[in-house]
């Protein structure tokens, strides 16, 4: 009968290494992933670049700034007078050099680029547009509305990820607290039994990131995630084995 019950512990407790190194690759993968929304919303942050085109009697002092910047919607990037705008267009883009024509430096206008103060949704465009338009010898103002919307919709999935590892981090971290309290009043709490469920779920939890690193490495999938955030998941998911013993 004892042996019958050693087999049933021993096989319950290698289904639960094994779930435990899974949810390791599973809180690793997501992670991953969120990372990657991450930097790909820093990438197209530097692109969110709205153009200020002036007219021929725009201003050359230092006004220029403060009549931006007073509208309480953008900061102000970059300006570039008239006299230097032909020379910052070829400098960006030398192949124009060769297709101009000598009136070319003429017909490009003062300009500025500014960057929003806050979320660039269509509202804040359409705000912004309006406020900088009603600036003395702005001509136009122009901005790629398409990577604005693709900025909004990455920063409100961040913002999902967030709230949602924010609530399941306080669900498990107010479990295992329980499974503390649980143990002193009860008097069960034995240290060196706990230590060793700790010890045994954290090789567990880095036997799955062995197992995902093993996997990205071997078909060279980039990874984004960071060292501390490795850190930080797999002692994680050994606490949260020790709070699965209660349910199970």
């Amino acid at each position: 009968m004892n042996n019958e019950k050693n087999i049933v512990d021993t096989i319950f407790n290698s289904v639960k290494f094994v779930v435990l190194a899974m949810l390791c690759v599973f809180f690793i993968s997501i992670t991953n992933h969120f990372c990657r929304i991450k930097d790909y919303a820093e990438s197209l942050s530097k692109n969110l670049n709205i153009i200020v085109l002036f007219d021929d009697n725009a201003k050359k002092d230092g006004s220029i700034k403060e009549d931006l910047e007073n509208t309480g919607f953008v900061c102000l990037k970059e300006y570039v007078d008239k006299s230097k705008a032909y020379s910052k267009a070829i400098e960006r883009n030398p192949f124009l050099k060769d297709v101009s024509v000598p009136n070319d430096a003429k017909s490009i206008e003062a300009y500025a680029v500014v960057t929003p103060k806050s979320m660039p949704d269509e509202k804040f465009l359409l705000k912004a547009k309006n406020s900088l338009g009603q600036i003395s010898n702005v001509d136009e103002v122009v901005f790629d509305a398409s990577i604005f919307k693709q900025y909004v919709e990455v920063k409100k999935t961040l913002s999902l990820y967030n709230k949602i590892f924010f609530i399941f981090a306080a669900l498990v971290f107010v479990l295992f607290v329980l499974e503390c309290m649980f143990f002193v009043v009860s008097e069960e709490l034995d240290n060196k039994k706990l230590v060793k469920k700790f010890v045994a779920y954290m090789l567990a939890s880095t036997l799955g990131f062995l197992v995902i690193w093993v996997v990205c490495t071997f078909v060279q999938y980039p990874s984004s995630i960071n060292k501390i955030s490795i850190l930080c998941i797999i002692p994680f998911t050994a606490i949260l084995g020790i709070v699965l013993d209660r349910v199970c």
